[in-house]
């Protein structure tokens, strides 16, 4: 037996095991850039059960199905050594073997009574959050949290996760205070970065969004793809608020999109980012097809619902038809196959409602959209990201002339979100053609 940095047993003999656990821990809470070290440990040590768990995790983080083929080696040796592990090792393991198979609420559910068990894992807190996330469980993100912060009140990556979690679930103070104590305790901690970019958006603060993120973004460079391109891309949303088109594309160019464009979160956030922009006014451009193509290349892997709504925006924004219609045909298989209800509930329907608003077909798509607006949380993503989709349908029942509709939802969603400024300007337009009446 050994013991990792944070006192948690790891069955195995191998010394250098356990080193390699602290280092994936450190780097998978913190976005550092060393998490492949933990594939070079999993093959040293075939029969410690726990760090193969943890190299097929990394693998199937990828959200590709290249991913999961890489994670299967890792899955197997996992699944042959949970004998004599300890009941935490056997709990990740468990977990993960529920992810591999696709039921990522039962790998959640099992994440959620590990932490409770074992709260110095700080690594599963985080996993389970990810999981959280992507089932659009901002409670459960909060309950991971605060599961760990008695054994992990000096660990700034704990406050980081916890400011997040109470961003979304509106406590926009608490969230502010938890991810500023982050901050204090380690200046470039990057999760509390991006934590409070969310509160600065949700409260109108463009001014201080930009000071604080234009002031951390040289300490991003250190951090993993994922979160450095993901905070810039909170800094275009910013500028995008105050009508800066120029900028924002200057962060495209140099900061969202080029790195590795085979990355999930890369396609993601580069669609999404020129998406939100013509939402606004502005125009991508030629830059759609470079994306465009990357989707297509992905073909039809139907692995988070969040990423195919995107994926299915950019292929009819580019106008490849052929390739839209057969992603929207395997999707509507996916749909009726699969054991999720968010699939056929929420996903597909909302898949086709984006794609008739990117055709122009404002009324079909405000139909579409209408009954799916208390459900888009199920598709996962945070409040910003979804307000992508909300704004779709906003322009098209706009266009569709449903303008009482648009400001009672936009009037409810202002109780939460209320400092959105780009929310506010559309609750003006929705307003104003029953003023123009009345005067």
């Amino acid at each position: 037996m050994a013991r990792d940095a944070h006192g948690n047993l790891v069955t195995t003999s191998n010394a250098a095991t356990a080193a390699a656990i602290d280092i994936y821990t450190a780097d998978w809470i913190g976005y550092g850039t060393r998490l492949r070290t933990v594939f070079a440990a999993a093959d040293a040590d075939p029969g410690c059960g726990y760090v193969n768990a943890c190299a097929a995790s990394v693998h199937m983080a990828l959200e590709a199905k290249k991913g999961h083929v890489a994670a299967q080696p890792y899955l197997e040796r996992m699944r042959r050594n949970t004998q004599g592990a300890t009941d935490r090792e056997q709990m990740t393991i468990a977990a993960v073997d529920a992810w591999s198979l696709g039921e990522t609420r039962i790998a959640l559910a099992i994440y959620r009574e590990l932490v409770d068990r074992h709260p110095s894992d700080i690594a599963a807190a985080k996993w389970g959050q990810y999981h959280a996330f992507n089932l659009g469980d901002a409670v459960t993100m909060r309950a991971m949290a605060e599961a760990i912060m008695p054994t992990h009140r000096d660990t700034a990556e704990a406050w980081g996760m916890l400011a997040f979690a109470e961003e979304q679930c509106h406590r926009l103070g608490r969230a502010e205070e938890a991810a500023l104590r982050a901050v204090a305790m380690r200046r470039d901690e990057a999760w509390a970065h991006h934590a409070l970019a969310h509160v600065y958006e949700s409260q109108d603060r463009g001014g201080d969004a930009i000071r604080f993120l234009t002031a951390q973004a040289p300490g991003w460079a250190t951090r993993s793809i994922f979160i450095r391109e993901h905070n810039w891309w909170h800094l275009a949303q910013v500028h995008l608020d105050q009508g800066a088109f120029a900028k924002v594309l200057e962060i495209y160019d140099s900061q969202l999109w080029g790195t590795w464009p085979e990355f999930a979160q890369e396609q993601i956030g580069a669609v999404s980012a020129l998406w939100r922009l013509e939402l606004s006014g502005g125009d991508g451009g030629p830059r759609w097809q470079a994306v465009a193509a990357k989707v297509a290349a992905r073909g039809h892997e139907h692995i988070l619902p969040f990423h195919d709504l995107h994926y299915a925006h950019a292929l009819a924004r580019s106008g490849l038809d052929a390739e839209l219609e057969g992603f929207m045909r395997s999707l509507a298989r996916h749909a009726v196959a699969a054991s999720d209800s968010v699939w056929p509930a929420v996903a597909f329907p909302a898949a086709q409602a984006v794609v008739a608003a990117v055709r122009g077909e404002h009324a079909r798509a405000a139909m579409l959209f209408l009954p799916l607006l208390s459900q888009l949380h199920r598709l996962g993503g945070s409040h910003s990201q979804r307000d992508a989709l909300l704004m779709t349908w906003i322009r098209s029942a706009l266009a569709a002339g449903e303008h009482g509709a648009v400001e009672g939802v936009l009037a409810g969603r202002a109780k939460h979100r209320a400092g959105i400024g780009a929310l506010q300007r559309f609750i003006h337009r929705a307003r104003r053609p029953r003023q123009l009446r009345a005067a």
